[in-house]
């Protein structure tokens, strides 16, 4: 009978410190859904533009504050609110070490997400221009050919009412006059717009209501603020 007691105590303190350790995790998992962002690696993109969650992650000190990239006022001049609180987080996987910072808006929705990445440490690292030439300039080019391929397919998936599942698998898109190259990755539920600047690259995302246009507006204005400071 003692016996079971102690080992009733024992499973009870490693519940307790999964818990916590799930608590204290850097991810900040409910305003990325509000955003259309995950803070799952970069390192891998899905079909719909997403970051993959392929790459294996391990938290750590970010090399720099991404929250320091954005001001309130900044914020504040897009979205209408200004900063409640900040949640910086680091992680580092797939050869990459990334920053990002949560912006909370008084209005939850509205929130803003901003990831940093550069180069990462150790045998596996990986420029974040060789990510973006995989991920982008690959990529694009491949998805010219298959719309080539597939035009007539598609024609008949759109007549069939199928225009929703479409719009989830459109690639990225290119966009000028931010950054060294700069691509917005859309969906029916929000988007995110990556920019490369130098050795880095940023991906910002921006919550509340709004068209995609007005969203690949709002981000290019925040973008161009953020990657001044890189």
């Amino acid at each position: 009978m003692r016996r079971i007691s102690v080992l009733s105590v024992c499973l009870l303190f490693v519940a307790v410190t999964a818990c916590k350790t799930n608590t204290q995790s850097p991810t900040s998992t409910s305003g990325a859904s509000e955003t259309g962002t995950t803070a799952s690696s970069p390192g891998q993109m899905t079909t719909t533009g997403s970051p993959a969650a392929a790459q294996v992650s391990t938290a750590v000190k970010p090399k720099v504050d991404a929250c320091a990239m954005l001001s309130s006022k900044e914020i504040e001049a897009v979205q209408g609110e200004a900063v409640k609180e900040t949640k910086l987080s680091g992680q580092a996987g797939g050869g990459l070490q990334i920053s990002q910072c949560f912006f909370t808006l008084p209005t939850f929705s509205n929130s803003i997400s901003l990831l940093v990445a550069q180069k990462g440490d150790g045998a596996d690292a990986k420029d974040p221009k060789e990510f973006w030439r995989e991920t982008f300039q690959k990529g694009a080019a491949a998805e010219k050919e298959r719309e080539r391929n597939n035009k007539d397919r598609d024609k008949k998936k759109k007549a069939s009412g199928r225009g929703e599942e479409e719009e989830e698998s459109t690639p990225p898109q290119k966009v000028s006059g931010v950054g060294d190259d700069a691509y917005w990755a859309g969906s029916r539920v929000g988007g995110a717009l990556y920019v490369l600047k130098g050795n880095a690259y940023i991906r910002i995302s921006i919550g509340g209501s709004g068209d995609q246009t007005s969203k690949l507006n709002k981000s290019k204005t925040l973008a161009q603020k953020a990657i001044a400071r890189l």
